[in-house]
């Protein structure tokens, strides 16, 4: 059993620790500077997988693909690697082209997102594909782990597996339309349901509760997002133009009440909030995706707390 399977049995199991750390490369070739800030951090010792990601808000970024296979040569480690694939920037043959590529480097843990408009990023001259959204490539990797693509055409030679992941919005302003995505997603073969950022541990409770819910014998693990604020410009952004997640008032508030005052009340008043909120989080339940920007500092000061 290599790092990718011990992976999945460990999410798989609700009574262990598991967290990922998203890395969101820029449009830069060469990543030595997310490798410095990874080992100077140390935060190696208490993830258990990266995530990569792929071009979010349709900006123009390394390949997710390409920039985990660099990390994984230049960390050197066991830690596996996730790396997310868009259906807005590749057609089926592409994609499938990718993960029989990836496959051979153990890249093979895959989480499916629909991608942002072009519309959004600094790249409007493209033309987006978006053959269809993320079911379509958990449908890709149904196949190829048949051994076979999705156009029929069957493998001399079957691939080691591809686990697929997928993506869920945190908030909706319809309740039960949230709901039934969430069990569509469910329902669709994932191994886990990665969250947009979580800021209420109510919030939480009730995407569990949901999950539980669902009259399915082999249930994708939800691992919520955690996006700490640590200022009062990223409270902002995430309360006005963060698509699928909320921060509350009264965090908006505070950070703007703190900022006001001095950068030392308002680094103060976020790690504050911060904390409080992963610790909640962390105490009902042991999953994780960490997303902090490439700073890892503050985290790795909340993973020892445990």
């Amino acid at each position: 059993m290599n790092n990718i399977e011990n992976f999945i049995k460990k999410l798989e199991n609700k009574n262990e620790y598991t967290f990922t750390l998203e890395i969101s490369p820029q449009a830069k070739y060469d990543l030595g500077y997310i490798e410095e800030k990874i080992n100077n951090s140390n935060i190696l010792d208490y993830i258990d997988a990266f995530v990569v990601t792929d071009s979010p808000f349709a900006n123009l970024k390394i390949s997710s693909i390409l920039a985990a296979l660099q990390l994984k040569q230049r960390l050197n480690n066991n830690k596996p690697f996730i790396t997310t694939q868009t259906m807005r920037d590749k057609n089926s043959i592409a994609l499938q082209n990718d993960l029989i590529g990836a496959n051979y480097f153990d890249l093979r843990m895959i989480l499916a997102v629909t991608g942002d408009a072009v519309a959004n990023g600094n790249q409007k001259q493209a033309k987006a594909v978006f053959e269809g959204n993320s079911n379509l490539l958990i449908n890709i990797i149904k196949n190829l782990n048949k051994g076979k693509s999705l156009g029929e055409f069957v493998f001399k030679e079957p691939l080691k597996h591809i686990y697929p992941f997928c993506v869920i919005n945190s908030y909706a302003k319809n309740n039960d339309s949230l709901k039934v995505r969430l069990a569509k997603k469910a329902n669709s073969g994932v191994k886990a349901i990665f969250t947009q950022p979580i800021y209420e541990i109510e919030r939480l409770e009730l995407l569990l509760k949901w999950i539980d819910e669902l009259p399915l014998k082999e249930k994708p693990m939800l691992i919520p997002g955690f996006f700490p604020v640590l200022t009062y410009k990223t409270a902002y952004f995430i309360y006005y133009k963060l698509p699928g997640a909320y921060i509350p008032e009264n965090w908006l508030n505070k950070l703007k009440d703190a900022s006001d005052k001095s950068p030392e009340e308002e680094k103060k008043v976020a790690y504050e909030l911060s904390a409080n909120l992963f610790n909640s989080m962390i105490k009902k339940h042991k999953k994780m995706h960490i997303m902090s920007m490439n700073n890892y500092d503050f985290v790795v000061s909340l993973l020892k707390s445990i």
